[in-house]
Order: structure tokens, then sequence, then C-alpha cells
């Protein structure tokens, strides 16, 4: 899965007339620029022309978009007037239903989706594909064969960090590489016991007393009754709880305790012999709204005994939940779109980040991921191939570009001063006022006109300067002759703001052409 150029042709929230061109042989495209520029919004977006392909609707979102995926060359465009046309491989299609019977062929077989925000703008997108799939697995005739896959369209959340980690011990055999980053970089060895709190869900209705878990059906009922089984002691209860600061409810629960790992191979044994089988099973009962809280409990290095995984640090949840996840959907010709799933994490974890993906998910060639992002350590080993600069133009237009130099190499101080975020310095604002006033004092001595005013508060600039490890830098005479230079340009020329690295290159080319051309 590879798209290559995305075309929103109707106003798509601040996205009109947006086009983006991606480069297609890249795995990873990361999304920079400032905030309300588009980025999550271009995100929403494919997540609506997927799934609406795979749901073969459409929700009136006008697009064109060119993609490569299990060896075809994929053109959709979507008018409202028109409807859908269909190029495959440089054919156009007689008939959209042409392109909905090889759906399974044409279009990524997942579409996983991780948002750090705590809004619903990401969540409303799914509900039409979850509504699908809890109507499969809540039929009377549905099979186990419902939970064999992941649904195609998949908007992941924290929970799912919890449910992975249980999947990955049960079938650590085939997870070597994921139970060694479990233990090396969070610290944690294993998971011990689990608590399902279950509340009555929403949809329940009031007139059956009788069922225990209140008129549940088709595979999320056989679930439910396989928990049952293997629990120990299991706990009804009817309590009180404050849903908000508002006002208090009443909420009628059961309290499924497995408590042990074994206990939990018994119940994989049972009927659950894949790991995305029994994923899909435990997920089950989120789509289901069943579940008030689900209480995994980990063994780590730092401390004795178990602690539940809700003690993780946000850090901790986000990088098992990103990662988990991207194990579960890793297959060929997947769409992974992450919406900065860097926020929680320490700069280590931000540097590494991207190694972790290519070592610990070991996705192949054939999976795509576009990630934003705003920090420079995530994105310090890419190529400006990799990377598509958000930015709006004089109307208030967003347009995209590639960066002129790649962040790979430039190191953290010199992306953040470059055109993918703009910064003027990385010091804070006191020292560089510091070295600005320095700078001038500086451009007065070398024309005579330091007083001895000047000459007193240019000694104390040096020595609080040099207690900050900025006096080093004059050692250099010729970057003092610059230093100079440039403050004579300043003063001689119209001010001009110089917010970019490219720019600030530039003027200092010019300056150096005219320091060479007075030493002639």
């Amino acid at each position: 899965m590879r798209i290559d150029y995305v075309h929103i042709k109707s106003g798509f929230k601040n996205l009109t007339d947006f086009k983006i061109d991606l480069d297609q042989g890249e795995r990873e495209t990361v999304l920079l620029g400032l905030n309300a520029t588009g980025k999550s919004n271009f995100l929403e977006a494919l997540v609506i022309i997927f799934r609406d392909l795979d749901l073969e609707t459409h929700s009136g979102l006008e697009f064109t978009i060119r993609y490569e995926c299990r060896s075809h060359d994929i053109e959709v465009d979507f008018e409202k007037k028109s409807g859908y046309t269909f190029i495959v491989d440089r054919a156009k299609l007689k008939s959209k239903s042409e392109f909905f019977k090889l759906k399974e062929t044409y279009l990524p077989k997942h579409v996983f989706v991780y948002y750090s925000g705590i809004n619903n703008r990401m969540s409303d997108l799914f509900n039409p594909h979850l509504r699908k799939y809890y109507e499969r697995i809540t039929s009377d005739d549905s099979q186990y064969s419902e939970f064999n896959e992941i649904p195609r369209i998949f908007l992941v959340d924290n929970i799912h960090g919890s449910m992975a980690l249980v999947a990955f011990y049960l079938f650590q055999e085939r997870e070597k590489e994921t139970l060694k980053f479990l233990k090396d970089e969070l610290g944690i060895l294993d998971f011990g016991s689990a608590l399902f709190a279950l509340k009555k869900p929403r949809w329940a209705k009031e007139s059956i007393e009788e069922d225990r878990f209140w008129g549940s059906k088709g595979l999320v009922r056989r679930f439910l009754d396989d928990l049952w089984l293997f629990s120990l002691a299991p706990i009804n209860n009817r309590e009180g709880y404050f849903p908000n600061y508002k006002h208090s409810e009443t909420q009628d629960r059961w309290y499924l305790y497995i408590k042990d790992k074994q206990t939990f191979m018994d119940l994989k044994e049972f009927k659950y012999s894949d790991k995305t089988n029994f994923f899909n099973a435990l997920n089950s009962l989120d789509i289901s709204d069943l579940i008030h809280e689900l209480r995994i409990n980990v063994v780590k290095e730092v401390k004795s005994g178990e602690i539940p995984n809700k003690e993780l640090s946000e850090g901790e949840k986000q990088l098992l939940t990103v990662l988990g996840m991207l194990k579960f959907t890793r297959d060929d010709e997947a769409l992974i779109l992450l919406d900065e799933p860097d926020t929680h994490l320490n700069p280590m974890w931000k540097w590494k980040f991207l190694d972790y993906i290519d070592d610990v998910v070991k996705r192949p060639e054939s999976t795509q991921i576009i990630f934003c992002s705003h920090d420079p350590l995530v994105i310090g080993n890419m190529e400006k191939s990799q990377v598509q600069i958000f930015k709006r133009d004089g109307e208030g237009k967003t347009q995209t570009h590639q960066p002129r130099r790649s962040p790979k190499g430039l190191g953290v101080a010199g992306i953040l001063t470059s055109e993918m975020f703009n910064l003027p310095t990385t010091l804070d604002s006191e020292t560089q006022d510091l070295i600005n006033e320095r700078n001038i004092l500086l451009f007065k001595e070398s024309e005579g006109k330091m007083n001895e005013q000047d000459m007193v508060r240019l000694k104390e600039l040096y020595e609080i300067l040099n207690s900050q490890g900025f006096s080093q830098i004059f050692k250099d005479p010729l970057y003092t002759e610059f230093v100079k230079a440039y403050e004579k340009d300043q003063k001689e020329s119209k001010p001009v703001t110089i917010s970019t690295a490219e720019s600030k290159e530039s003027k200092a080319l010019e300056i150096v052409r005219k320091m060479k051309k007075d030493e002639k």
C-alpha cells in the first residue's frame, strides 16, 4: 500500500482544493506544520475515503486519490454530480461494481488509526464500521470465524494496549522480540491477573432482569460465558458512581476475576487458538459497551508483585498501545495513520520511536505509515523525501511542500531553526537578547565608537555568557569579523525579519561575499 497523491476538491474543514504529492517510494511520511494547518484533517479525510470505499457508499467528500495496492495502480475520483470513477492499471472501469467486487484486492487490508487527542473527532468517523461489525458479532448465527480478522478500519484506544499485552504473553512463542522490548524498554516481565469490571450497557432492556449479562447475544455472549467459567468467584453488585461531578448514578456490574496467567492460558486453549482471535474476543466487550474497566496487572522489575496497568505512565501506555496494535495490523498492504503518537514519550523514546517501529513491529515493505509530529527528535533520521510541511499561504489556503534539506544530520537545533519548524533561535529569549547586545557592542568597538560605559557592559556580557558556555565562539577571529559585518549590514540595510535557517544562510553568504570584497 502506497499513497502517491491526494486532492481534496470540496471543502473539508480547513482543506479546500488541497493537494499533496507524497513520495511513493517511502515507507514513512511525517506531516509537519503549525497547529490548525490541516494535518489531522488530512488524516481524517483519508479515513473517510477508505471507510466509504469499504462500505461502498459516499459521504459527499469530493476527492481524487492515487495509490498502489497489491501491485495495482489505482486512481479513485468522486464528484457529487458524476459519482465514483475508478481507474485500475490505467484502464477505466465500466462501473463501480467492478471495483467493489474486487475490493479485497484494491483496498488496503487495514487502515489503522491512532489519535492522541481526547475529543471525538476521529471516533465519530468509525461509527458506521463499528455498527456493522457489532451487528455481525452479536447476531444469533455468528460464527467464531468472525473473530479471525481485525476490522479493516480500526481506531486504537489505550484499552487496546492492555488487550494486546495479554495476547502477546499468551502467544509468547511467536512474540520473542515483543517480549524482549517490553522487558528492556518498559520493564514489564509478565502479566499476572486480570479483573473485568462489566457494566450494564445502555442498550440493555429493563425487562431482561433474569439474564446475568443483560441480554447479550452472539459471539459476545459466548465469550462472556467463557469468562464466567474461568473466573474466580464472580461478584454481582449494584453500586453508585459519578459519571461527572454534577450527579451520581446506580449501575449494575459484574466483576470477573482471572486469577493468574495459567487460567488465561486455559481459557485460550479452550476456544481461542490465535492471538488475533483472542484479541477480537476481548475487544468485543468494549465494542458492546460492556466494559467499565479492564484492569490488567503486570509484573515489573522495579516493584515486587503485580501492579495494575492504569499505574503505568502515560508514555508507557502510549508506546504499548501504538506498538502493540501495530503488531496486529502489520499485514501486507496496510495503511497506518498516527496523529502525534509521541505526545507522552520521553526524549529517549522519541529518539528511538521509528527504530522501535522497524525493530519491534517488523512491518512488511508494503505497509505505509503517515504520521503527524511536533518533535524534532522523532524525525531526526528522516530524509526530506519523507517530510511534508503544511503551511497556509497569504489567502489562508493550506499547501504542502518538501523541505529544502533533510532533517537527517541537522540535529535538533538545526531542525527547529529550519523551515520545518521556523524557530528564530533555540535559545531562550533572555540569553538571545544578551548575545544580540554583545554583537552590537562588538560592532561599535570595530568602528571605534565604544565609550567607557560600553566597555564595562561588554566585559559584563562576556562574563555572563562565559558562564553559560558561549565564550568559545569568539576564539575564532573570523567569526568575530563575521559578527561585526553582520551588525554593520543590519545597521546599513533596511531591517528584515530573518525567520528560517535558509534565509539566514542566504544572508550569511551575502555578508561573507561583502567581507571578501572589502578585503580585496
